[in-house]
C-alpha cells in the first residue's frame, strides 16, 4: 500500500482536459495541468456567468507560494453550452464543491470519451462514490489533494503550498493513473494501490480542523495553542478513527499527529470551511462531521461531537447566509 513516485513521462493518453469548476481548486488544477510538460489542451467550465465574463475579458492571476504572480495562460474558459461544440474530453477533472459534484457529474458524463478518465476531487466523502454509482469503476478516479488555495479577488488566487496528494482508482490501470499523475507533477501527486486510507485520513483532519475553525472564525495554528480546542479536535479524530476501523480502513499516518502536522504546515491560514462562511456560502461540512456520524450510524459508532459540530456548522452557515 506504500504510495510510489510516478516518473515523467510524455503524456499519451490525456490530450484535452476539461476541468469542472472556476473556483479555488479549479484554478489551482488548471494551474497545473498548464505547467505540465505534456502541454494538453485545458479547458475550465465556469459556472457563474459574471466569473466567466470575467476570466475571458480581464484573464486570472494565481500567486505561487514563493510570492510570484502569474497570470494564467492556454486555460479556456467556457460555459457548459460550449461544450457541444468542443467534443469529447480525454480527462475530466471535477472540481467543485462537493454539494454540488454530483450534478456536475451528471451534466459532463457524455462528454467524456470513450477511453477517458473522471477524476473527483472533493473534501470528504460521498462525492467519489456518487461518481462511481453513475460512470463505474473502469472510468472514475479519486484525488485527495493535500494543497491549500483561497481566493484573495474576484479573478486572484493564492496557492499556499501543500504536501503530497494522492490518486487511486478501483479499476484503473496503474499505467493510467500515473499518466494522470505526471500532468500534475508540481502538485506532488503519488499514485496509490488503495486510495480509501488516504481519503480517511483526509477526512479526520479536515473533520478536527474545518469546523473548530469556522465556528470560532480562528486562523489554523489555534487548534494546537489553545488546549480547549486541542482536545475537541482530538476527541473528533478519535470517533473517525473508529468508524473508520469498522469500514477496514486503516489510516497510513496517526490521525492526530497529521492534524498538529496540518495545523502547524499551514498556521497562518484560514480553512476552506471559515472561507465559505466569510464569503455567505455554503460549506461542505455535511461531507465531513455529517459523513462522520452517518457512517458511525450505519455500523453502530457513536460519534457525538461530530454531531454537535455538524449541527453548530448548520446553524451558523444559515446565519451567514442571511446576512
Amino acid at each position: 500500500m506504500r504510495p510510489e513516485e510516478t516518473s515523467i513521462m510524455t503524456n499519451k493518453y490525456f490530450r484535452k482536459v476539461l476541468v469542472v469548476g472556476g473556483g479555488n481548486v479549479g484554478v489551482l488544477l488548471a494551474y497545473a495541468l498548464v505547467s505540465s510538460s505534456a502541454r494538453p489542451g485545458v479547458y475550465v467550465l465556469v459556472r457563474n456567468p459574471q466569473y466567466l465574463k470575467l476570466f475571458r475579458e480581464e484573464g486570472v492571476k494565481i500567486v505561487t507560494p514563493d510570492g510570484m504572480s502569474l497570470r494564467l495562460e492556454g486555460v479556456h474558459f467556457i460555459s457548459y453550452d460550449d461544450l457541444r461544440r468542443l467534443g469529447l474530453f480525454d480527462l475530466i477533472m471535477v472540481a467543485t464543491k462537493a454539494y454540488d459534484s454530483l450534478e456536475a457529474v451528471k451534466q459532463v458524463r457524455e462528454f467524456l470519451g470513450s477511453g477517458g478518465v473522471l477524476v473527483t476531487c472533493q473534501n470528504g466523502l460521498r462525492s467519489y462514490e456518487e461518481a462511481l454509482e453513475i460512470l463505474g469503476p473502469n472510468k472514475t478516479v479519486a484525488m485527495v489533494l493535500n494543497h491549500g488555495v483561497y481566493r484573495l479577488g474576484n479573478r486572484e488566487f493564492k496557492w499556499i503550498g501543500g504536501s503530497t496528494s494522492y490518486l487511486g482508482g478501483k479499476g484503473i490501470s496503474r499505467e493510467l493513473l500515473s499518466s494522470i499523475a505526471s500532468l500534475l507533477k508540481i502538485l506532488s501527486v503519488q499514485v496509490v494501490d488503495d486510495i480509501e486510507p488516504y481519503r480517511w485520513l483526509k477526512l479526520a483532519v479536515n473533520a478536527a480542523i474545518n469546523p473548530l475553525t469556522a465556528l470560532y472564525e480562528v486562523k489554523n495554528k489555534l487548534i494546537i495553542i489553545d488546549e480547549n480546542l486541542f482536545k475537541i479536535a482530538a476527541m473528533v479524530v478519535a470517533e473517525t478513527q473508529r468508524v473508520a476501523e469498522k469500514y477496514g480502513v486503516v489510516m497510513p499516518a496517526d490521525p492526530l499527529k497529521e492534524v498538529v502536522r496540518v495545523a502547524e504546515a499551514t498556521g497562518e491560514n484560514y480553512s476552506s470551511m471559515l472561507q465559505d462562511i466569510i464569503w455567505g456560502k455554503r460549506t461542505e461540512v455535511d461531507y465531513i462531521n455529517g459523513e462522520v456520524v452517518v457512517r458511525g450510524w450505519r455500523v453502530g459508532v457513536s460519534t457525538p461531537v461530530n454531531e454537535v459540530l455538524w449541527l453548530m456548522m448548520k446553524y451558523k452557515e444559515s446565519l451567514k447566509r442571511k446576512t
